[in-house]
C-alpha cells in the first residue's frame, strides 16, 4: 500500500502540480520538467547523491510520460509498480543474504 500511495501522491505533487506551476510561471515546458525533476530528486535525498541523480532522471521520464499521455494516470501506475517491484526485489535479495 505504501508503494501505491507513494506513486499516486508523488505523481500528483511533482507532475500534477509542480510541473504545471513551473511551466506556466516560466512559459516553457522544459523549465517545468527540469525544476520539478530536480525537486523530485532532492526530495529523495535519503537515497544518497547517486540515488538522487537517478531519481531526478526518473522524474524527467515521468514528466515526459505525463506530457505525452496528457494524464497522470500512466505515471501513477508506472511509479507504483516500479516501487512495488523494487521493494520485492530488495526483500528477496535480503532473504537470500545477498546484502
Amino acid at each position: 500500500m505504501l508503494s501505491a500511495s507513494a506513486g499516486i501522491c508523488e505523481e500528483l505533487t511533482f507532475r500534477g502540480y509542480l510541473l504545471q506551476q513551473f511551466s506556466r510561471a516560466s512559459g516553457r515546458i522544459w523549465i517545468g520538467v527540469l525544476a520539478s525533476s530536480l525537486l523530485f530528486g532532492v526530495a529523495h535525498g535519503y537515497e544518497g547523491i547517486s540515488g538522487m541523480i537517478a531519481i531526478t532522471v526518473y522524474g524527467a521520464l515521468f514528466c515526459m510520460l505525463t506530457i505525452a499521455r496528457g494524464s497522470l494516470r500512466p505515471g501513477m501506475m508506472a511509479h507504483a509498480w516500479q516501487d512495488i517491484f523494487s521493494g520485492i526485489a530488495l526483500m528477496v535479495l535480503k532473504h537470500a543474504h545477498v546484502f
